[in-house]
């Protein structure tokens, strides 16, 4: 990959996270809160948030609009990020995470619906990128008018590949396979993701090495597939190779963004030393580092795990 190339990290459909604790979720009575936070959130937006700790400049576009648009800026600006969205009429949702017991209830808002001219705006925005920069697509797409959401993901690709530039599609299952065949830089789905697009039940971290070297054969460059607590697989042209879960003694408290933190810190370390082995090392920690805080991790803690990741040979 080229020197100075930018990082651009698209949410189409951004929130404020709210997330509550209850000693019990009483439905249909009062639950009484014992502890609450709120947050930025969106795939790509937390993207953003790990490569900023990374020290790796980013981009961070898409839709936001009132209040929660502007608290969503005015967060990622405070962490040196560049908030380049789209205004948009209607506010952006906000979603709540019910915590009870460390199960998780989560209630998720479908979000606004986007105008023709707005959904324009964007694609005009990202026509922008250059050869050599990489656009990282994430998350639920909402309601659009004239069916746009349809094929919105489809538009941007055909802008980045048009421009020369890399993508990396984290999207919803029934998007990833038309994603795949359009050669993106990664993917990165979980065994829930496997098994839904191939009608397969996995019993064993083995079964996934024919459905990871099917999306290479279809077009991904890389492929990560993770497979919650008992780790992840990462699928090259030339072999496939295995990470361990990270023992560090420390409690998994948040699995929420572990997802979006494995693909900055590998598209991060990507771009800055195109070593496809190390940037899987480091997606690991950043994963593994953001399950073990409550919000996203720093820059330290991701590098105090890195030494603990244990990558093997499988083929």
């Amino acid at each position: 990959m080229k020197e100075e190339s930018m990082i651009y990290t698209v949410t189409l459909n951004p929130s404020i996270d709210l997330y509550v604790e209850v000693d019990k979720l009483n439905p249909g009575f009062n639950s009484n809160i014992k502890t609450e936070r709120t947050l930025p959130g969106g795939k790509a937006i937390n993207v953003s948030r790990i490569l900023s700790q990374l020290k790796i400049p980013t981009t961070a576009t898409g839709f936001l609009g009132s209040y929660q648009g502007l608290f969503i800026k005015d967060w990622l600006e405070k962490e040196e990020i560049l908030a380049d969205f789209v205004d948009i009429k209607q506010s952006n949702r906000i979603n709540i995470k019910i915590f009870e017991n460390k199960k998780e209830t989560v209630i998720n808002f479908q979000g606004p619906t986007i105008s023709s001219e707005e959904v324009e705006e964007l694609l005009y925005y990202l026509s922008r990128v250059r050869e050599g920069d990489t656009i990282i697509f994430g998350g639920s797409v909402p309601p659009m008018e004239n069916g746009e959401d349809s094929d919105i993901y489809d538009r941007m690709v055909e802008i980045a590949k048009a421009n020369g530039a890399y993508f990396i599609a984290d999207v919803p299952s029934q998007y990833l396979m038309n994603m795949v065949e359009k050669s993106p830089l990664l993917v990165k789905p979980n065994g829930e993701d496997i098994e839904s697009i191939y009608k397969v039940k996995i019993k064993d971290k083995m079964e996934y090495i024919p459905y990871g070297k099917d999306l290479i054969k279809k077009g991904a460059k890389y492929v990560i597939i993770s497979y919650g607590k008992d780790g992840s697989m990462f699928f090259t042209r030339d072999g496939v190779y295995a990470a361990n879960p990270v023992n560090d003694d420390k409690e998994i408290v948040n699995t929420v963004a572990c997802r979006d933190a494995m693909i900055a810190g590998f598209v991060g370390t990507l771009v800055r030393d195109n070593d496809p082995i190390e940037s899987y090392m480091v997606a690991v920690a950043a994963a593994s580092a953001t399950a073990k805080v409550l919000d996203l991790p720093t820059r330290e803690e991701i590098l105090e795990i890195l030494p603990l990741v244990d990558i093997e040979i499988i083929e």
